[in-house]
């Protein structure tokens, strides 16, 4: 086998995206600078969790084994993390709480080959962070971007300084300023319609009620289906907190040019006002909490620049509605491959066109899915509802959850972004998921 060859790589994007692709890169040596707008990278402590400044910073975050398999094997400190788990995944009618049906996550290290971990999303920041540093990654904050040319490739920050490199890996997010740069088209991300409220509450206040308690101690994740509208909760921080996030269609509280707005609680309670008691009660046990625009972008035609020394990653080139947790892993997955790929090929531009070769099938996959979903979980009560819960009880190709079916759940979660079939795409072929 030749030799690595080690390149001078700049990410722009010190996102969970950005941190993870460095520590891909770091473990065959290339030398890795990350920059970044923000003013500070700061792990947020679990006295200031309930602060709006923390809310934005995303509250809970689901780790799938498709994603702890490579973060673990990159050396970052999950062990250590304040984490939950969840034992199932426990879909409920939204008027009585009754079960619609029940998933099974009791045995996903056996099933999966990792674990299944729910954390905050600062703390997982903080830990992929120290471990980028420890692994002599540069991470540099105020330094936002203002200009590229790809074709040296070089990126130029406001204070006048050029950042040049063999690589460039833009890591910026749906607002990527490099994407249309780079893709030569001009875009907007496409609003779904949908806000996502991003809410916290202490775990002790479920405990002291009977009727919540029971969130927290037999810990699952919860999926409240309603009419526009489903809520999805679960503990973090090892039931120190619980999780919600809610998805429901927009009441124009967002706009083109604010996404983040702070939530009303008083709204809240209103909105859910019909639904059963349980939800009711986390309503009225809501602190602060932000509403988000939920967007997404069309399938791009290229994540590679003509030049062959820039690339799009992550939410840059896939955003990920909330709807299948899979927004971080598919960024870590992106990561992986590009290793693979900057391994295997000598010629830049030939690892580049590799890369979106493998990822591109099945990021588009799971985004377009994803979408999907955002109608499955908000259908209104009537006989297409009725329909939706009896299918969702089987462990077939016609349930809508896509990892409801056993074939196409190995597929998302046993997935292995380092050891990939190429002839096959990185597991595209797989007859579960080829005739979706």
């Amino acid at each position: 086998m030749s030799p690595i060859i080690t390149r001078k790589v700049l990410i722009v994007g010190a996102g969970l995206g950005g941190l993870c692709t460095s520590l891909a890169l770091r473990q065959d040596g290339h030398e890795v600078t990350i920059i970044d707008s923000a003013p500070e990278f700061a792990e947020v402590s679990a006295a200031s969790i309930l602060t709006p400044h923390d809310v934005q910073a995303g509250a809970g975050i689901r780790v799938p084994p498709n994603n702890s398999r490579l973060l673990l094997r990159w050396g970052v400190d999950l062990e250590n993390m304040k984490k939950s788990v969840s034992k199932r995944y426990h879909f409920v009618r939204w008027q009585d709480g009754s079960t619609i049906t029940k998933f099974p996550f009791e045995n996903i290290i056996q099933t999966h080959g990792a674990p299944y971990y729910l954390v905050h999303r600062a703390d997982l920041h903080a830990a992929l962070l120290d471990a980028a540093i420890k692994a002599g990654v540069t991470v540099l904050k105020n330094q936002r971007v203002v200009s590229y040319d790809f074709s040296k490739p070089e990126a130029i920050t406001e204070d006048g300084r050029a950042w040049t490199a063999d690589l460039i890996i833009c890591a910026d997010g749906i607002k990527s300023a490099a994407r249309p740069l780079l893709t030569g088209h001009p875009d907007r991300p496409r609003d779904t319609g949908d806000v996502a409220y991003r809410i916290l509450i202490p775990g002790k206040d479920l405990l002291a009620d009977p009727e919540l308690a029971d969130l927290i101690t037999d810990p699952a994740t919860t999926s409240w289906c309603g009419p526009d509208a489903h809520l999805v909760g679960y503990p973090i921080r090892n039931g120190e907190l619980y999780n919600i996030v809610v998805c429901a269609t927009s009441l124009g509280e967002t706009s083109d040019e604010t996404w983040v707005v702070e939530g009303n609680n008083e709204e809240l309670c209103s909105r859910f006002s019909g639904w059963e008691s349980r939800v009711r009660k986390l309503c009225r046990l809501t602190p602060a909490f932000m509403k988000w625009r939920l967007c997404d972008l069309p399938t791009l035609s290229t994540w590679v620049h003509p030049s062959g020394k820039a690339c799009l990653l992550g939410d840059a080139c896939h955003p990920m509605l909330p709807y299948l947790a899979q927004g971080a892993a598919q960024a870590a997955e992106d990561a992986a491959t590009l290793r693979q790929s900057l391994t295997k090929y000598p010629d830049l531009s030939d690892a580049l066109y590799q890369y979106q070769r493998l990822r591109l099938p099945r990021a588009s996959t799971i985004q377009a899915k994803t979408r999907e979903h955002q109608y499955i979980l908000h259908i209104d009560d009537g006989d297409e509802q009725v329909q939706r819960d009896e299918i969702l009880k089987l462990n077939a190709q016609n349930n809508p959850v896509f990892w409801g079916f056993d074939q196409r759940r190995r597929w998302l979660f046993s997935h292995d972004a380092e050891k990939l079939d190429e002839e096959k795409g990185g597991g595209w072929d797989a007859p579960a998921v080829a005739s979706l």
